[in-house]
Parts: C-alpha cells; structure tokens; sequence
C-alpha cells in the first residue's frame, strides 16, 4: 500500500518543525510525497509605497509584532530549504480567490492537483482554506492547530494560555472543515505551559507535534482507514487575535513574575516524598468515593525522600522497594523496607546501588520469582533483575532494552508482555510501548510510537490492574506540577499494530495529610496498595560525599 501526500506550501523554504514532518513522513515505508501546492498569489502581492504600508500597518499590535521580529527566536521556527529533499517533487503554482481571510481554489488548479492523485494535501502554507479542495483527497486536508480548540481558536501559540494562566498547552492534528480551527481531529496532544517561556513552550509544542502526520499515516498504512475520519470538534470557544499594545505590556509583567516566582521556588524549597500503605486492593479506587484510610510511615529525615513504592510478600510479610533519595549526594537507590503495624519503621535495606541514580523499581511476579525493573537512565538501557533468596539483593537476569525508558512499566496481556515508558526530553509527555512473547525479550518497538502526547495521561505511574476483564493503567499527571495526581487509563485496545485508553477518573493527593502536594505511584502488592505523596520543604544544601544521619544502611530484622 502506498500514502501519496501532497504538501500545500508557499515553496521549498519551511519552518524547521515543518521540515522535521515532511522529513518524519518519508521516514514511514509506503509515504511518497507526490506534489507541492504552491501559492502563487503569496508570491505576487504587489509592493506598496510607504505611506500605504504605514497607513496599513497595524499599530495596535506594534509591540507584540516587533517583539516577534526581533527577540521571539524559537529554534522550531527558523527556516530551513528542502530543496534538495523535494527537488524531484512536481510543483503545481495556483493563485486562489480571497474574500477576508478566506481562500478558494479555481476549478483549473483543483483539476491539475486532482491529477496528481494525493490522498492527503498537508497544509503549510495559504490561510483559511474553504471548498472544494477539502474534499478533493480522499483522506482530506490535514493542518495543525497549536492551541486547545475547545479554549483556544485562532492564536497566536501558547501566548494566550501563558496570559490566562492556562497550565496546560493543546495542540491538534485536523482534518479541515469549513469551520476554523474546528475540523475532525486526528491527533491531539497536551503539554505543560512553561508559564515563564514563550519560546520554551513554543518549542515543544511545534517540534512535538510534527511527528503527528506520521503518525496517523503508519495508522492508515496499517489498514486502519478511521485514522482518517477523526473525531468531530464541536468548539465553540472564542476566535483569539493578535495581542494589542496593552495586553502585550500586561503580558510581559505576568512573564517577569512567574519567571521570579519560578526562580525563588527552586533555590528555596525542594519536594519531600513519603510512603503510605492502604489495606485494600488497588481496584478499589476506581470507586466514586474510595476510602482513602493510609497509614504513612514516619517522615524521612531532613535532606531526603521516599517514593515510588512497590510491593511483594515474602514468609507473610509486605516488603516495599522505593527509591531513596538524598538530596546532598544527589542520588537515588533502590532500598528495601518492611512497614510494621506500629507504624515504627526500623533501618532500611539497600538493595540495588549502583553508583548512579536509580530509581521506580517497578515489581512484577511470575512463575514464583519475584523481579525487578527500575529506572536507570544513567546507563542508557533497561534491565530486568530479581530479588534473592536471601531478600537482601536484586540480582541482574538479562537486558530488556538498548535504550533508556523513564518510570519502565511490565506486565502481561493477551500473551505477550508489555513494557511501557517514556523518553528524553519528554519525560512527561510522550508514552511508549515495547512487546514480547517473553518475559526476558527480546523487546520490539510498537509501531505507533509514542502512543499519545498527554502531560495529563502519558507517563507510567504505577501498577496496571485488573477489574474483571478491564485493564488499567495508572499513570501521572504533571500538568500543574510534577506528579501532581494519578490518572487511572482503561487501555481498551492494545496490540502491536493498535493502542487506545480511556482516561476515566483521576485520584487527587490525600487531604488532611502533611504530604498533600503531589501523588504520581500507586501500586499493588496483593490486596494491600501503596501509594505516595509530595510536600515542600525548605531546601537542604548540597554537600557532596556528607551521609544523612538518619536510615542507616542496615537490614531492617
């Protein structure tokens, strides 16, 4: 099967997130880029005298329009030539009729782009397009929106969300309808708003979402033809414009204060995690109202943390692996605790230090044998370890990958095993998948990856679950601060070929505690669940090579 794509432009030159999807798109076996759609009309506009341009000129948008100019550099939007990539491509230069904002193709063009038999035309270039030419590939138009439609119509990116306070930047993937920014969805992605950075969040947003045409385009050259139709938009939401002067002037002192605010929260407090235990099974908080009755253990001593908990028993007896981190060295390990019902905790066990941070030491049981996968992106691949005989240790069994996942995820489904993560830069973001008909691999990439772009929903954040036939998966949401709750996923369909979830509930920290900032693990360990929780507390000094008093390195018998 062949994708044939032709690529509305205004010529070779593009923005550099738009030459990273064309480059993206014929990275994918079967994509061929057939034409290009020049706007002919962009090229011709005759050349006004000065007094017209200054007449023209919009001056009440004067600051925000010489800020883009001349200090608004996002690396995303330097131009880049593809000449040499699409040199060999057939052009077909059209002019088209405007009316406002709108553009329309002529019916001749429409005939000689029909010639060419694309199945999708990819805007980049011309403005609001309306018509026939919509319809003209089979697979229609595909143009991006950087913004959440439903908030945000219109633009500019991320500058409205960043004025509003919005945490949260969405961005889509459309199939073109005559509605603005209100087309049938193909992809759609969320991303945190870098309240202090325009350029930041820009960036990510742009580059992240070029991925998305090849994206939908392994999906159609896998058989699956609704990757197409997408989802209806029924947005309503306001039509946004350029800032003017005073809004622009507000925008700048809102910016001055959250990088301020930014600055000081770093260099003064630093996060505390904690562990707690709930005596009931993890699928009782897919509940309305679950009882949330958690005993936490005691607080860790000043300068370090706990978190990430997951559980196994041994001889009757929970054991807890979590990381330990100390802020003065600035690593984490794996260690071992085994929560008494006098809520007195004695000295913990080390069971994993490597000399480099480790950290989530996700447990899987099978076959009797308990294992280990913890995060270790230090040495760039994934492991699979076991816990001993003598439940003092973890002992390597064999690598499960050749690159480095963050928060590894492995559990077992319709016969095969699964192991989810995430990646480098986008630790919070993007989701991947990995499969084997074995335990110990080899692992193979799933071919959508990543899964989804979702701050809200992507990263791995604890153990999947079952509720009768369900399957669930928790994960974090990081979208108003790192590991700010957990987000319980329905996985409604997982092969190696598809992927879908549905994100059903999320469970908020625990109220009334001291560690109720933050909640990004929940795991199981039979019918007992473990959980985690953040607080602020005023930063400790780092001084390398200087232990904690507290939790010494000893078995805790």
């Amino acid at each position: 099967m062949e994708l044939r794509i032709g690529i509305l432009c205004n010529g070779t030159t593009f923005r550099a997130w738009e030459a990273e999807a064309i480059r993206k798109l014929l990275a994918v076996p079967g994509v061929r880029i057939v034409v290009l759609v020049k706007n002919r009309s962009a090229q011709d506009l005759p050349q006004a005298g000065v007094l017209q341009r200054a007449l023209r000129y919009p001056w009440r948008m004067f600051l925000y329009l010489q800020y883009r100019k001349r200090w608004f550099k996002p690396k995303a939007m330097v131009l880049e030539d593809l000449g040499t990539l699409l040199g060999t491509v057939p052009v077909v230069e059209v002019d088209v009729q405007r009316k406002g904002f709108s553009e329309r193709f002529i019916q001749h063009d429409l005939s000689v782009i029909a010639g060419h038999h694309p199945d999708v035309l990819l805007r980049f270039g011309f403005n609001i397009i309306r018509g026939e030419i919509l319809q003209l590939p089979r697979y229609g138009v595909w143009s991006f929106h950087h913004g959440d439609e439903t908030k945000y119509r219109g633009g500019p990116p991320v500058f409205w969300e960043i004025m509003h306070g919005d945490g949260v930047t969405g961005a889509i993937l459309q199939r073109l309808t005559d509605k603005l920014d209100g087309g049938r969805i193909l992809h759609k992605g969320w991303f945190r708003t870098v309240d202090h950075s325009l350029v930041e969040t820009v960036d990510t947003v742009l580059t992240t979402s070029a991925h998305w045409p090849a994206q939908v385009a392994k999906r159609l050259l896998n058989g699956d033809a609704s990757a197409a139709d997408g989802v209806d938009s029924r947005t309503d939401a306001p039509v946004f414009k350029y800032p003017g002067n005073l809004t622009f002037i507000r925008f700048l002192v809102q910016m001055a204060r959250n990088k301020w605010r930014f600055h000081r929260g770093r260099t003064e407090m630093q996060e505390q995690w904690n562990i707690a235990v709930l005596n009931q099974p993890i699928a009782t908080l897919l509940e309305e109202k679950p009882s949330l009755n958690a005993r936490w253990l005691p607080e860790p001593a000043k300068g370090q943390f706990r978190a990430d908990p997951f559980g196994y028993m041994r001889n009757g007896e929970l054991n807890v692996l979590y990381e330990k981190y100390d802020y003065r060295t600035r690593q984490g390990f794996v260690a071992r605790i085994r929560p008494k019902g006098d809520n007195v905790l004695k000295r913990s066990r080390t069971m994993l230090d490597e000399g480099r941070h480790l950290s989530y030491p996700f447990i899987v049981e099978h076959e009797g044998t308990v294992f280990c996968v913890p995060e270790s992106i230090a040495d760039g691949r994934v492991m699979l370890y076991k816990v001993n005989e003598a439940n003092d240790a973890l002992e390597p069994v064999t690598k499960l990958l050749d690159e480095p996942l963050v928060d590894p995820t492995l559990f077992r489904h319709d016969g095969r095993w699964w192991l989810f993560g995430t990646k480098a830069p986008l630790t919070n973001v993007e989701l991947h998948a990995f499969w084997s008909d074995s335990l110990t691999g080899p692992f193979v990439a799933h071919v959508l990856n990543p899964l989804k772009h979702d701050i809200r929903t992507a990263r791995p954040g604890g153990t999947p679950f079952r509720r009768g036939k369900e399957l669930w998966r928790p994960a974090q949401d990081s979208s108003r601060t790192y590991g700010g709750r957990i987000a319980f996923n329905r996985i409604d369909r997982l092969s190696p070929t598809d992927f879908a979830e549905t994100t059903v509930k999320y469970l908020e920290p625990l109220r009334g505690t001291s560690f109720n900032k933050g909640l990004h693990t929940v795991s199981a360990a039979g019918n007992i669940t473990l959980l985690d929780g953040k607080r602020y507390v005023q930063a400790v000094q780092a001084q390398r090579g200087r232990p904690l008093p507290e939790e010494d390195e000893a078995d805790d018998e």
